[in-house]
């Protein structure tokens, strides 16, 4: 056995200063150098590990210590603090890691598996990270909606349809503005339009599909040609009369006279003014009265209008009325004709009505009418002229 650890068994005694020599040579094994590990090759054998190179790690292999620089790790836990690997060796659970600074994970990115449930919060979340391709179809709603978040920048044109808009949800002030008097009605195309607001007494008319103004063609038959309201008025004057109609109705209400007992006149006229010609006027009225059995005629005076009541009086519930038709204006060959109705209260508080006749006995182009008592202003009432339609 050369060589291998001296004094092991001598045979003979050997002194303390023998045996441990001052110079550190006192013993030597197995041709040693520098870096070599004594280990027991047997039961009875000492035997020498020559050292390795840097970075080697000492292992068991078939029970006797050897180095390599590639262990295999078994399944005991352990930490690796400093020191590299292989990626080929693998084994074991880490239950203890120091601070890995460099590398990646399984040279790649971490598998959703390796990430526990509910594990990532907010906080580890970059602002703006999550976009559309993200969200799991029909996922965001309205509970993940804040009141008042949605505006017009984020619904799509023409996306609201009927089926979105309650009923009776839609105001006025929620349509677009038309022009006064306009009407809103369905065109040709069955969509909403505004027809135009039609000129002054124009009627709205159809032809069976669709609407539009019109001049009045039929329905009533008299024709509103103007109204005059006294108050302390000196006359109620008419204009607007021509050969339109060859008849005109003049009706005469509430009329009551500031001077008590007077007489109710009316008068013609054409574009140079109110005619009052003494003789131009001539009238009779057939009148029945309250306070006596008989019947009197009144003619008119014939200067100063067409005269058709007597001794009007002023107090309360006193005045004049009258229903009179005003036939050939004055384009046709005859003169201007008046004939109707009146009734009135005197001055004593009898009722007086009756028949009335009259005309204007020259030719004239009437264009106006006007009412007046022989003296003093009428207090109130009102005078209305309509023309007659033919159709």
């Amino acid at each position: 056995m050369a060589n291998e650890f001296k004094h092991k068994d001598p045979g003979t005694e050997l002194t303390q200063a023998e045996f441990i020599a001052s110079d550190g040579t006192g013993h030597i094994f197995d041709s040693q150098a520098q870096g070599d590990i004594l280990y027991a090759s047997s039961t009875t054998v000492l035997a020498r590990l020559a050292k390795a190179t840097d970075g080697n790690v000492l292992e068991l292999a078939s029970g006797l210590p050897a180095w390599t620089a590639s262990p295999t790790i078994g399944s005991t836990s352990w930490a690796n603090a400093n020191h590299a690997h292989a990626a080929s060796n693998s084994g074991g659970t880490l239950t203890t890691l120091g601070t890995v600074t460099t590398g990646v994970w399984q040279g790649t990115a971490i598998a959703s598996g390796y990430i526990a449930a509910d594990a990532i919060t907010g906080a580890k979340i970059a602002d703006d990270a999550i976009d559309s391709e993200h969200y799991t179809d029909g996922s965001i709603d309205n509970e993940h909606l804040a009141d008042d978040a949605v505006d017009s920048d984020e619904i799509a044109a023409g996306a609201i349809d009927t089926a979105h808009i309650a009923d009776n949800q839609v105001t006025l002030a929620k349509m677009a503005g038309i022009t006064r008097g306009s009407i809103i009605y369905g065109d040709a195309s069955g969509d909403p339009a505004a027809l135009a607001k039609g000129s002054s007494d124009y009627v709205l008319t159809s032809d069976g599909t669709d609407i539009a103004w019109a001049a009045a063609a039929g329905g009533g038959n008299l024709i509103l040609i103007g109204t005059a309201v006294a108050s302390n008025s000196a006359t109620l004057g008419i204009t607007g009369l021509d050969s339109t109609y060859d008849s005109y109705l003049i009706l005469l209400s509430d009329l009551i006279p500031a001077t008590d007992g007077t007489t109710p006149r009316l008068l013609v006229g054409d574009s140079g003014g109110i005619v009052t010609t003494t003789g131009r006027y001539r009238s009779h009225t057939s009148i029945s009265r309250t306070d006596i059995a008989t019947y009197e005629g009144v003619l008119g005076p014939g200067g100063d209008g067409f005269g058709f009541a007597t001794n009007v009086g002023n107090a309360a519930g006193e005045g004049v009325g009258a229903a009179i038709w005003l036939s050939h204006p004055g384009d046709g060959t005859m003169t201007p004709m008046f004939h109707g109705t009146t009734g009135s209260m005197d001055s004593a508080g009898n009722i007086r009505g009756g028949q009335v006749l009259g005309h204007y006995n020259a030719a004239i182009t009437l264009t106006q009418l006007q009412f007046r008592f022989a003296s003093g202003n009428i207090t109130q009432g009102r005078m209305t002229v309509f023309g007659a339609k033919h159709a």
